[in-house]
Parts: structure tokens; sequence; C-alpha cells
């Protein structure tokens, strides 16, 4: 039986990619990412706007908070795209976007993605030492805190009625309300 030749993709090779295109590398292959709908936009527009206020208001001047298209580099020849990426390190920051873990990031579950970035991304910024990695999920009205302790990711879950911290950025407080709602009543085919 002939074995079929798999092409490993390097960062060089995602950096050649059209502009236009966005993708993640991940582990040598490259996965093409679908334009997100608008439920996750209007979740991904509020949970921005929160940080960013907090940021800008409270004196965080050498953090800064970033949404999707924004490149994180995490590892040699991994490149992924967070929707919402918290960065305190300015020397992590790049002209392609930013090499290393970052402070924080967000992933908003849509159907499509769901299984990556609740196991593949999960075990990469676990690997990559990402302090702070939060997941919400409009359909089921949660948002999952995973916390980074001596290698390991300790879980919280809040609803919607609870408010959220983040380790970098002391006060901050988010209102779940805002982004856990049943609005429209919509399925999760719609997220």
């Amino acid at each position: 039986m002939a074995m079929r030749r798999v092409h490993y993709h390097t960062y060089e090779d995602w950096l050649a990619l059209d502009e236009n295109t966005r993708a993640e590398l991940i582990d040598g292959s490259i996965y093409l990412l679908a334009a997100p709908s608008r439920r996750h936009q209007e979740v991904s527009a509020t949970v921005y706007f929160q940080l960013a206020t907090h940021i800008s208001t409270k004196g965080c001047k050498k953090c800064k908070v970033y949404y999707s298209p924004f490149a994180v580099r995490l590892e040699k020849d991994v490149v992924v795209e967070p929707d919402i990426t918290v960065v305190c390190d300015p020397q992590k920051l790049t002209k392609a976007g930013m090499d290393g873990a970052p402070d924080l990031i967000i992933e908003i579950l849509s159907p499509s993605t769901a299984r990556h970035d609740k196991l593949t991304k999960f075990m990469l910024y676990r690997r990559a030492c990402v302090p702070e990695y939060w997941i919400v999920d409009p359909a089921d009205n949660t948002l999952s805190v995973y916390r980074l302790t001596n290698g390991e990711y300790t879980i919280s879950v809040y609803g919607n009625t609870d408010t959220a911290t983040v380790n970098a950025l002391p006060g901050f407080e988010m209102d779940l309300s805002t982004i856990l709602t049943d609005e429209d009543n919509e399925t999760s085919e719609d997220i």
C-alpha cells in the first residue's frame, strides 16, 4: 500500500497566504476559518467593548485588547486567531500580530468551531501556558473560565446572572448578562 505524502506547512507558508485569507496553522496543518455569524459578532463586540473600556479608563496602559483577525503565534509552526486576545507585554507584539502566550484568550463557540475550540485549542493554549482561557457558549448561556495553575487548567463556569474577572486586569468585572442572553430565541445553528 502506497503512503500518501502529506505536506507539513510552516510559519513561512502561513505568512505567504493571501492577506484576505483567514487561517490558522496548527502543528503543520492549515485550517481555513469561516466568517462568523451575526450573533457571534454581537457577542464578540460586546466582550471587546467591555475589555477595551476597562483598559482605556483604568490606566492599564501596557495592556492591549485585539479581536479577530489577530494572529497569535504560540510556537514555531502554530498560529491561531482567537476571537479576543489581551496582551499585557508589548514586547510580544509583532508586525503580524504577536509571538508567545497572551494574558487572556477568549473564544466564542459556534457549532462549526466548538469541538476545535474545546479540544484542539484548549490543548494548544495549555501547552503554550496561556494563563487564562475563556470559552463563551452563547447557545448554552455559559462562560467557562480556565486559569492555569501548575501547568493545568482549573475551570469555573458562569451563567448570565454572574460577573467574571480577569487576573491580568485588576478591577475588571464583566457583566455576563450583556453577552449571555436568550435574545431572539436563536438556535445553536444561528451562532
